[in-house]
Protein backbone atom coordinates (compact mmCIF):
# COMPACT_ATOMS: atom_id res chain seq x y z
CA UNK A 1 0.00 0.00 0.00
CA UNK A 2 1.13 3.41 -0.52
CA UNK A 3 1.98 5.51 2.02
CA UNK A 4 -0.18 8.55 2.57
CA UNK A 5 1.52 11.99 2.29
CA UNK A 6 2.28 13.98 4.98
CA UNK A 7 0.56 16.64 4.32
CA UNK A 8 -2.90 17.84 4.79
CA UNK A 9 -4.55 18.62 1.77
CA UNK A 10 -6.54 21.88 1.50
CA UNK A 11 -9.41 22.58 -0.33
CA UNK A 12 -10.12 26.12 -1.32
CA UNK A 13 -12.25 27.50 -4.01
CA UNK A 14 -10.99 30.50 -6.43
CA UNK A 15 -12.34 33.59 -4.89
CA UNK A 16 -10.73 31.93 -1.62
CA UNK A 17 -7.55 31.33 -3.33
CA UNK A 18 -7.62 34.96 -4.21
CA UNK A 19 -8.27 36.08 -0.53
CA UNK A 20 -5.58 33.80 0.31
CA UNK A 21 -2.73 34.88 -2.34
CA UNK A 22 -3.25 38.69 -1.16
CA UNK A 23 -3.30 38.22 2.44
CA UNK A 24 -0.02 36.52 2.26
CA UNK A 25 1.48 38.67 -0.33
CA UNK A 26 0.62 41.65 1.74
CA UNK A 27 1.96 40.29 4.99
CA UNK A 28 -0.42 42.12 7.15
CA UNK A 29 -4.36 42.49 8.16
CA UNK A 30 -6.46 43.19 5.61
CA UNK A 31 -10.19 44.71 5.62
CA UNK A 32 -12.90 43.09 3.01
CA UNK A 33 -12.51 46.51 1.27
CA UNK A 34 -9.22 46.30 0.99
CA UNK A 35 -9.02 42.55 -0.10
CA UNK A 36 -11.86 43.56 -2.87
CA UNK A 37 -10.21 46.51 -3.82
CA UNK A 38 -6.71 44.61 -4.73
CA UNK A 39 -8.71 41.23 -6.01
CA UNK A 40 -11.48 43.46 -7.91
CA UNK A 41 -14.36 41.71 -6.81
CA UNK A 42 -17.69 41.98 -5.09
CA UNK A 43 -17.20 42.95 -1.20
CA UNK A 44 -20.19 40.35 -1.04
CA UNK A 45 -18.24 37.90 -2.67
CA UNK A 46 -14.83 38.64 -0.48
CA UNK A 47 -17.00 38.15 2.54
CA UNK A 48 -18.51 35.09 2.09
CA UNK A 49 -14.55 33.47 0.43
CA UNK A 50 -13.50 34.90 4.52
CA UNK A 51 -16.13 33.52 6.08
CA UNK A 52 -15.57 29.92 4.54
CA UNK A 53 -11.39 30.68 5.23
CA UNK A 54 -12.48 31.09 8.77
CA UNK A 55 -14.30 28.17 9.03
CA UNK A 56 -11.74 26.14 7.56
CA UNK A 57 -9.10 27.77 10.07
CA UNK A 58 -6.74 29.44 7.73
CA UNK A 59 -7.75 32.66 8.08
CA UNK A 60 -8.33 34.55 11.61
CA UNK A 61 -10.28 38.35 12.33
CA UNK A 62 -9.96 40.46 14.49
CA UNK A 63 -12.70 43.36 13.96
CA UNK A 64 -12.89 44.44 10.72
CA UNK A 65 -9.34 42.97 9.61
CA UNK A 66 -8.18 39.23 8.53
CA UNK A 67 -5.13 37.88 8.58
CA UNK A 68 -3.55 34.17 7.65
CA UNK A 69 -3.10 31.65 10.61
CA UNK A 70 -2.25 28.77 9.14
CA UNK A 71 1.40 28.30 9.34
CA UNK A 72 1.32 25.06 7.28
CA UNK A 73 -0.33 27.21 4.44
CA UNK A 74 2.82 29.69 4.86
CA UNK A 75 4.84 26.84 4.46
CA UNK A 76 3.37 25.52 1.11
CA UNK A 77 3.46 28.99 -0.23
CA UNK A 78 7.05 29.65 0.01
CA UNK A 79 8.19 26.38 -0.85
CA UNK A 80 9.18 26.03 -4.83
CA UNK A 81 7.33 23.74 -6.60
CA UNK A 82 8.71 22.38 -10.41
CA UNK A 83 6.14 20.84 -13.00
CA UNK A 84 8.02 17.73 -12.66
CA UNK A 85 7.13 17.29 -8.90
CA UNK A 86 3.66 18.77 -9.71
CA UNK A 87 3.12 16.31 -12.64
CA UNK A 88 4.44 13.57 -10.58
CA UNK A 89 1.94 14.46 -7.07
CA UNK A 90 -1.15 14.41 -9.01
CA UNK A 91 -0.81 11.36 -11.26
CA UNK A 92 0.20 9.71 -7.98
CA UNK A 93 -2.93 10.84 -6.59
CA UNK A 94 -4.75 9.90 -9.57
CA UNK A 95 -3.11 6.31 -9.21
CA UNK A 96 -5.55 5.73 -6.37
CA UNK A 97 -8.30 5.95 -8.23
CA UNK A 98 -10.52 2.59 -8.06
CA UNK A 99 -11.76 0.16 -10.82
CA UNK A 100 -15.04 2.06 -12.87
CA UNK A 101 -14.05 5.69 -11.77
CA UNK A 102 -13.85 8.04 -14.91
CA UNK A 103 -10.69 10.47 -16.06
CA UNK A 104 -10.94 13.45 -18.40
CA UNK A 105 -7.62 14.63 -18.85
CA UNK A 106 -7.39 17.41 -21.70
CA UNK A 107 -3.75 18.42 -22.64
CA UNK A 108 -2.65 21.35 -24.93
CA UNK A 109 0.15 19.71 -27.68
CA UNK A 110 2.96 21.55 -25.78
CA UNK A 111 2.49 20.28 -22.45
CA UNK A 112 2.42 16.70 -24.29
CA UNK A 113 5.13 16.98 -25.55
CA UNK A 114 6.85 18.17 -22.45
CA UNK A 115 5.78 15.43 -20.45
CA UNK A 116 6.66 12.82 -23.12
CA UNK A 117 10.40 14.18 -23.63
CA UNK A 118 10.74 14.64 -20.30
CA UNK A 119 8.39 12.32 -17.76
CA UNK A 120 9.59 9.01 -19.30
CA UNK A 121 6.88 7.25 -16.48
CA UNK A 122 4.17 8.74 -18.45
CA UNK A 123 3.26 5.73 -20.81
CA UNK A 124 3.66 3.62 -17.82
CA UNK A 125 1.26 5.46 -15.89
CA UNK A 126 -1.45 5.24 -18.88
CA UNK A 127 -0.84 1.76 -18.62
CA UNK A 128 -1.50 1.30 -14.48
CA UNK A 129 -4.63 3.36 -15.17
CA UNK A 130 -6.25 1.27 -17.97
CA UNK A 131 -4.85 -2.17 -15.97
CA UNK A 132 -7.13 -0.78 -12.61
CA UNK A 133 -9.97 -0.39 -15.03
CA UNK A 134 -10.26 3.56 -14.48
CA UNK A 135 -11.99 4.97 -17.38
CA UNK A 136 -9.51 7.18 -19.56
CA UNK A 137 -11.32 9.37 -21.82
CA UNK A 138 -9.20 11.94 -23.74
CA UNK A 139 -10.24 15.09 -25.48
CA UNK A 140 -6.59 16.88 -27.43
CA UNK A 141 -5.86 17.58 -31.00
CA UNK A 142 -5.35 15.35 -33.54
CA UNK A 143 -1.69 15.48 -33.86
CA UNK A 144 -1.43 14.71 -30.26
CA UNK A 145 -3.43 11.68 -30.40
CA UNK A 146 -0.82 10.47 -33.39
CA UNK A 147 1.99 11.16 -30.79
CA UNK A 148 0.35 8.95 -28.34
CA UNK A 149 -0.66 6.15 -30.87
CA UNK A 150 2.45 5.85 -31.97
CA UNK A 151 4.16 5.91 -28.51
CA UNK A 152 2.14 2.91 -27.21
CA UNK A 153 1.53 -0.87 -27.74
CA UNK A 154 -0.78 -2.27 -29.64
CA UNK A 155 -2.02 -4.23 -26.90
CA UNK A 156 -2.43 -1.00 -24.74
CA UNK A 157 -3.87 1.07 -27.14
CA UNK A 158 -7.12 -1.49 -27.83
CA UNK A 159 -7.37 -1.96 -23.90
CA UNK A 160 -7.48 1.60 -23.22
CA UNK A 161 -9.84 2.09 -26.24
CA UNK A 162 -11.57 -0.39 -24.50
CA UNK A 163 -11.92 1.01 -21.23
CA UNK A 164 -12.06 5.12 -22.92
CA UNK A 165 -15.24 4.34 -25.35
CA UNK A 166 -14.82 7.19 -27.62
CA UNK A 167 -12.42 10.47 -27.10
CA UNK A 168 -13.03 13.69 -28.72
CA UNK A 169 -10.27 15.52 -30.42
CA UNK A 170 -10.31 18.91 -32.05
CA UNK A 171 -7.40 21.62 -33.40
CA UNK A 172 -9.28 24.63 -31.31
CA UNK A 173 -7.83 24.77 -28.47
CA UNK A 174 -9.84 24.69 -25.12
CA UNK A 175 -9.49 28.58 -23.23
CA UNK A 176 -9.23 28.33 -19.89
CA UNK A 177 -8.02 30.28 -16.29
CA UNK A 178 -6.70 28.60 -13.03
CA UNK A 179 -9.47 27.97 -11.42
CA UNK A 180 -11.47 24.48 -9.76
CA UNK A 181 -15.11 23.92 -10.39
CA UNK A 182 -17.26 21.53 -8.67
CA UNK A 183 -20.20 20.09 -10.68
CA UNK A 184 -22.76 17.60 -9.40
CA UNK A 185 -20.61 14.73 -8.50
CA UNK A 186 -17.22 15.82 -10.56
CA UNK A 187 -14.75 18.44 -10.35
CA UNK A 188 -12.85 20.08 -13.12
CA UNK A 189 -9.85 22.12 -12.94
CA UNK A 190 -8.32 24.26 -15.24
CA UNK A 191 -4.92 25.71 -15.98
CA UNK A 192 -3.35 29.07 -17.25
CA UNK A 193 -1.85 26.90 -20.13
CA UNK A 194 -4.76 26.84 -23.01
CA UNK A 195 -6.50 23.23 -23.90
CA UNK A 196 -5.89 21.59 -20.49
CA UNK A 197 -8.02 20.65 -17.67
CA UNK A 198 -9.09 17.25 -15.31
CA UNK A 199 -12.74 16.43 -14.70
CA UNK A 200 -13.71 13.39 -12.50
CA UNK A 201 -16.98 11.95 -12.78
CA UNK A 202 -17.25 10.16 -8.95
CA UNK A 203 -18.09 11.57 -5.90
CA UNK A 204 -15.27 10.07 -3.96
CA UNK A 205 -12.80 10.66 -6.36
CA UNK A 206 -13.90 13.90 -7.04
CA UNK A 207 -12.94 14.68 -3.48
CA UNK A 208 -9.70 12.78 -3.82
CA UNK A 209 -8.45 15.28 -7.07
CA UNK A 210 -9.79 18.38 -5.52
CA UNK A 211 -7.35 17.36 -2.45
CA UNK A 212 -4.69 17.01 -5.18
CA UNK A 213 -5.43 20.03 -7.30
CA UNK A 214 -5.95 22.06 -4.20
CA UNK A 215 -2.46 21.85 -2.84
CA UNK A 216 -1.70 23.56 -6.28
CA UNK A 217 -3.96 26.26 -4.71
CA UNK A 218 -2.38 25.86 -1.11
CA UNK A 219 0.65 26.60 -2.96
CA UNK A 220 -0.50 29.76 -3.91
CA UNK A 221 1.43 30.03 -6.77
CA UNK A 222 1.07 29.33 -10.17
CA UNK A 223 4.60 26.96 -11.99
CA UNK A 224 3.90 27.33 -15.36
CA UNK A 225 3.96 23.24 -17.10
CA UNK A 226 6.30 24.83 -19.74
CA UNK A 227 9.21 26.23 -18.19
CA UNK A 228 10.06 29.24 -20.06
CA UNK A 229 13.04 29.17 -22.02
Amino acid sequence: MRNKPSFPYLAVTPTEEKVLRYLLSAEKQASISEIARAVNLARTSIYNSATSLKEKGLVAQQGFLYSIVSSQLQKYSEKSTTPREQIKALLSEVLTLQRGEVVYSVESDEEIQWLLKNEQGLPEWQKAIAKKGVVLKSIGSTGMLKVFQSIISKELGAHIKQRSGAARFTGEPILGTCTLVAFRDSVIFFSRKKAFFFRIDNPDAAMLIKSSLELLYAQLRYYPLIPNE
